[in-house]
C-alpha cells in the first residue's frame, strides 16, 4: 500500500493587516490578517521552499513530481521543471504542471499518490481591492511526499469522487479576478452529493475531518452533517487556493494520534474525498514538524499599498534608473546547475569551493578537476554588504551582501525578507530561491539571502 511519507508547509513571512484594507479604502477590512508573498516570491518559487522544508530522504525517493497551481508564473511554459531544477531532483524523475482549477490540489494529489512521487500544491490568492477573496485569501504552500506504507505517518484508504459541472467560480484566461454566484447556491448544488459520500464512510469520534473550499457556507454545512467527528477550522491566515488542502491536511495531521481516520475533502466543481488511517510514525513527524516550522514564527508587517503594488493593481514610481534585460536562454541553459541548484564547484586537488564554479582553480591552479558542491542548504555569514537605493527594485533599496559559507565559498547575494536596517556585518542567513526580476516576459530567477528566525 502507498502512504504519506512527509508533509510541509510554506507561509511567506509577509503579514498585512486587513483593517489596513478599511483604512485605506474606507470600507469594512475585516479583523486579523493575511499571509503575502514578498514581491519577489511567485507560486513556483513558494513551490520550491515547500519542498525544500520536506526531509530530504523522502524527496530522494520520489519518482515523480507534480505541481498544481491557479496562478501559474508561466502559461505554456512548464514551472515544475523550474521546481524541479532547483530542488535538484534527478534528471529521470518527470515533473509535471497540473492546473488550473481548485480541483487540481487533487488531481496532484492522486498522480502523486498512484506514482509514489511528490505533489506541490502553491497559490497567490486574492481579488478586487476591498473584496471578499482578498481579505478572506492567502498566499500559501504544501508538499506532500507519498511512499511505501511502511514509512508512511498515514496509509491511503481509498479515493471517491463526484465530478459535477456547475457554474460556482469562475474566471476568463484573459482576467486576473475570479467571479461567482451566492454563496447559497455552492453550498446547495454540492450539498446534497457530499451528504451522499460521507453516509458511506465510517465517521467516529475517532475521525478528523478536513475540509477544503473557497465557499466558507459550503465548508460549514460540510462540518455540520459529519457527527461526532473532529472538525478543522478554517486556517487562520485564509484561504490559500489549492495550497489549502495540504494545509488542511497539515492541520489533521498535527492533532491525530495513531489509529485515527482522516477525511480530506474538497469541495470545487464536484466533491473529492480520501481517507487516510494514522500510522505510529505520526509521533516522529509532528516533533519533526514543530520544530521546522518555526520559520513560520518569523513575519514582518506588509503595508496595504505595497501589497496593491506588488499585484500589479498601483503603479507606483520606481528609481529612474535602466530597466533589467531579460536573461539569454543559451547562458541560462549551460549555467542552470549554478543558477537553479546554486552548485558549485570542489578542487579535488586542494579542496577550494569555487562560487560560481571556475574553469581553474583559484587554489592550486589545477583545470578541470572539480566535483559539484551544492550551497543551497547551507547557511553563511554576512562579511560584507552594500545598501544601494539608486538601483532598480520593486521595494528599494537594494541590499547586497557577500556571504561566506564557511567551506571556504564566498558570493554575493541580494537580500530579501528583511529590512535593510537589520543587515550587519556577522549577521547569520539562509539561503532562499526568489524571482530577481522580469524582463520582456521572462522570470529571471536565482538565490538569494533572508536572517534566519530566531537565531
Amino acid at each position: 500500500m502507498t502512504g504519506i511519507l512527509d508533509i510541509s508547509q510554506y507561509t511567506p513571512r509577509g503579514l498585512m493587516q486587513l483593517s489596513a484594507i478599511a483604512s485605506l479604502l474606507g470600507t469594512s477590512g475585516g479583523k486579523g490578517a493575511r499571509y503575502v508573498a514578498n514581491f519577489d516570491e511567485d507560486t513556483t518559487t513558494m513551490a520550491i521552499e515547500a519542498i525544500r522544508m520536506l526531509e530530504s530522504d523522502a524527496v530522494n525517493s520520489a519518482s515523480s513530481l507534480w505541481m498544481a497551481t491557479t496562478s501559474p508564473a508561466y502559461m505554456l511554459k512548464s514551472n515544475a521543471t523550474a521546481v524541479h531544477a532547483a530542488t535538484q531532483m534527478r534528471r529521470e524523475v518527470p515533473s509535471f504542471d497540473v492546473g488550473v482549477s481548485l480541483r487540481s490540489a487533487f488531481g496532484s494529489l492522486r498522480a502523486a499518490h498512484d506514482s509514489r512521487g511528490i505533489a506541490v500544491l502553491s497559490d497567490t490568492w486574492s481579488g478586487l481591492p476591498g473584496g471578499d477573496d482578498e481579505k478572506l485569501g492567502a498566499d500559501a504552500a504544501g508538499a506532500v511526499v507519498f511512499g511505501s506504507d511502511e514509512n508512511s505517518i498515514a496509509i491511503i484508504k481509498h479515493w471517491k469522487s463526484s465530478s459535477v459541472e456547475v457554474l460556482e467560480r469562475w474566471k476568463l484566461p484573459t482576467e486576473i479576478d475570479s467571479q461567482s454566484w451566492d454563496d447559497r447556491f455552492g453550498a446547495e448544488a454540492l450539498g446534497a452529493i457530499l451528504n451522499s459520500l460521507l453516509e458511506s464512510e465510517n465517521i467516529s469520534d475517532k475521525s478528523i475531518i478536513a475540509i477544503s473550499s473557497a465557499n466558507p457556507r459550503s465548508a460549514s454545512l460540510a462540518a455540520g452533517s459529519v457527527g461526532g467527528a473532529r472538525v478543522i477550522p478554517n486556517m487562520e491566515h485564509g484561504f490559500s487556493g489549492v495550497a489549502d488542502t495540504v494545509h488542511k491536511l497539515a492541520a489533521a495531521l498535527e492533532i491525530a494520534q495513531p489509529g485515527d481516520n482522516i477525511l480530506l475533502v474538497l469541495i470545487s466543481d464536484g466533491i473529492e474525498l480520501v481517507m487516510m488511517e494514522v500510522t505510529e510514525r505520526i509521533k516522529y513527524w509532528q516533533m519533526q514538524n514543530e520544530n521546522r516550522n518555526t520559520q513560520r514564527l518569523s513575519k514582518h508587517e506588509v503595508k496595504y499599498a505595497d501589497f496593491l503594488s506588488w499585484r500589479g493593481r498601483l503603479s507606483r514610481q520606481v528609481p529612474r534608473r535602466p530597466e533589467p534585460q531579460a536573461p539569454a536562454s543559451p547562458p541560462s541553459f549551460r549555467n542552470s546547475d549554478w543558477k537553479f541548484g546554486l552548485v558549485a564547484a570542489k578542487c579535488l586537488e586542494c579542496g577550494a569551493v569555487h562560487a560560481p564554479p571556475e574553469h581553474r582553480c583559484r587554489g592550486c591552479g589545477q583545470v578541470g578537476n572539480f566535483e559539484p558542491s551544492s550551497l543551497s542548504r547551507l547557511r553563511g555569514t554576512v562579511v560584507t554588504f552594500t545598501i544601494d537605493k539608486l538601483a532598480y527594485t520593486p521595494a528599494p533599496p537594494l541590499v547586497l551582501v557577500v556571504v561566506d559559507f564557511g567551506n571556504g565559498a564566498r558570493a554575493s547575494f541580494e537580500v530579501t525578507d528583511s529590512d535593510s536596517s537589520e543587515i550587519s556585518i556577522g549577521l547569520k542567513v539562509e539561503l532562499v530561491f526568489r524571482r530577481i526580476n522580469t524582463a520582456a516576459g521572462v522570470h529571471n530567477y536565482f538565490w538569494k539571502v533572508r536572517p534566519i528566525p530566531n537565531f
